[in-house]
This record gives C-alpha cells, structure tokens and sequence, in this order.
C-alpha cells in the first residue's frame, strides 16, 4: 500500500504533540517534514517540543523539523489589536498553574536540532522537487508558513494535492466570540489558503468538540506502555485537568479532553471521521472588528444557482466538517498507538 506524503505544520502544545505521534507512527503516513510556527506556545518552544516528541517516538534522524514564523503576516501591527497585545505567547507572560498546552512538553531535553533552513524555504523547494498533486498539507496551527511559501512562488500550488487543516467555527468560539484561536492567530494567512484554489478540508472547532476523550480511555491509552502513548495519555489528561477548571462555564466551549489536532490527521487516511462535512464558501473575516479571523461560511439565501440550481452566496471553495464520530476517532488512536507496540 502506498502512503500518503504528508507535511504537518504544527505549533506545539499539548494537542499538536498527539497529532504528531499519531502521524509518525501511522503505517498510511510518510511524513516528509514538520514545520513549526509560534500559536500555542513561542516559536522556540513549539519547535523544541517538537523536536522532543520525535525523539520520543524513534524518528530523530528520519524526519526534519523546520523552524518557521514566530509571528503572524499582519495581525499584530496594529498594537492596540488582541493579537498585537498576546503574541508571541511569551513563556514568561504565562504563569498559570494550570495550562492547555504546556510551554515544555513532559518529555526529556533532546539533542535533536532542527534543519538549518527556514520552514517556507523548505516547503518551497520540497514541494517543487515533488511530482503533481501528491503532497497533502496538515496544518494544524496558524498558516503563516504555508501562505509564506505560496505567496514565495506559487508554483507549488500544482504539487499540492490537498490540504487537510485544523481550524475555524461557527458555533463554537475561542479565543473571541467569533473566531477559533488558529485562524484569529493569522487571518490573512488562512484566507491566502482559502483563495489558492487549493483542495481544502477545514476540519473545525464544530468538528473536533466531539472528539472529546475521558479519563478512563486516557488509562486505556497509557496501558499500552510505550513512550509515546504514556505522552498521549499524559496530554489527554493535562488537557482534561485545564477543561475541568478553566473552560467551565465559557460559551461555546465543551468541558472534556477535546483533541482537535490529532482528528485532521485522522481525517486524512479516514475521511468518514468526520460528518456533516459541507462543500460550501468559506472566507475570513479580516475588517478587524468584532468578527476579525471568524470563517464566514456560505449560508445565506440571496446569490447564484450553481450548475445543480443550489443558491450559493460565493463559489464554493472549502469542505467545511461540523461534526466528527467520537467513537471512531477512539478507537483508531487507541489501534495506532497499540499496533505501533508491536
């Protein structure tokens, strides 16, 4: 069986860590590289915290982590702006007891280093030395390096086949009232992807709220005994511990070990995780108002019939998922972390 050549990019904390056991030790994966960019945590972080999670799943050596972008194209030039204000999530402006994503990662310092060239120059020249329509993207944390590398040289656009990503909402919201924390990071970088006329599979926030997981299935997991699952079930538990005394009470947040990053990378090998997945027009809201970096689905009623005589605001251009089968999600992360045992 042929494996799907994927590059994560990724920003990572607690979520991201599982996303990148789960793609390394996949049997249907070929993981060409990992580029790291600032979101959850800062830059220096997310790439050393990647760096120790290939360690811990046996992959030094085999599998380049490229550093990218610490900030975000524009979002926070304006200095009066939420992103202006918060980013980069500086290690030391967080001091909470208890946190989502942990700025150090549960795992031994590596020696490991990442390559020496920049993620977006990477990406450029990885992609052009590809064939056709054989790279998918799974980026699962603000796009910055991604829109870096096609506003670089576009070009690529044709090697990429299509991109699997973690972000957006419309009915749940973080960090503001309208926008999901990867989009609202960078914007502009997420509709530079939206408008490539790329492939594009938005696995949202609607969507990986029902990917939630228990303290019992954590146990499940860490029985397993490896490394890398005793990770797994130690960021289920962290992000259980922060839901509980955190996200209590917030709207449109669900109170439960959410795995948001691992679940696009499910949906790559196995697209049925995923339900009431719509094909429809989606754009991000860049006015800097209320709504900057919300995703504006296609859902009103005054536009123009399509060649089926469906009334669309805008073409379609993004497979938008809003719900995810929980117990399917379970149990193909439980047989990847087990199989990987063998």
């Amino acid at each position: 069986m042929e494996k799907e050549k994927i590059i994560l990019d990724v920003d990572t904390g607690s979520d991201d860590a599982i996303a990148i056991v789960c793609a390394l030790l996949s049997e249907e994966l070929e993981v060409l590289g990992i580029t790291t960019v600032g979101g959850n945590v800062e830059l220096k972080n997310t790439t050393d915290n990647t760096l120790r999670v290939v360690e811990c799943c046996g992959k030094g050596g085999e599998v380049g982590v490229y550093m990218g972008s610490e900030l975000p194209l524009v979002s926070t030039l304006v200095p009066w702006g939420i992103q202006g204000l918060t980013l980069p999530r500086k290690e030391e402006r967080f001091n909470e007891k208890v946190r989502v994503h942990p700025q150090h990662l549960p795992l031994p310092e590596t020696k490991l280093q990442p390559e020496e060239k920049r993620a977006a120059n990477w990406l450029v020249e990885k992609l052009l030395s590809m064939p056709d329509h054989s790279v998918t993207l799974v980026p699962v944390g603000p796009q910055t390096n991604i829109s870096l590398a096609i506003r670089t040289d576009d070009r690529i656009l044709k090697k990429i086949k299509r991109v699997v990503m973690m972000g957006g909402s419309h009915d749940h919201y973080a960090p503001t009232q309208g926008a999901e924390f990867n989009v609202w990071c960078d914007p502009e970088a997420v509709e530079i992807v939206l408008t490539s006329g790329l492939d594009v599979t938005m696995v949202s926030l609607d969507a990986t709220s029902h990917a939630v997981l228990n303290r019992e299935q954590a146990e499940a997991i860490r029985a397993i005994g490896t490394a890398p699952a005793k990770l797994v079930a130690d960021m289920i538990e962290q992000r259980l511990t922060a839901s509980e005394k955190v996200l209590k009470g917030a709207p449109g947040q669900v109170v439960g070990a959410a795995l948001h990053d691992p679940l696009a990378v499910c949906a790559v090998t196995h697209p049925e995780v995923l339900k009431d997945v719509r094909f429809t027009s989606c754009h991000v809201d860049l006015g800097r108002g209320y709504a900057y970096g919300e995703t504006v689905l296609g859902r009103n009623y005054y536009g123009r019939e399509d060649e089926n005589g469906v009334v669309v605001s805008l073409p379609a251009n993004c497979h938008y998922a809003a719900s995810a089968d929980a117990g399917f999600f379970y149990h193909w992360l439980y047989d990847l972390l087990a199989k990987a045992k063998k």
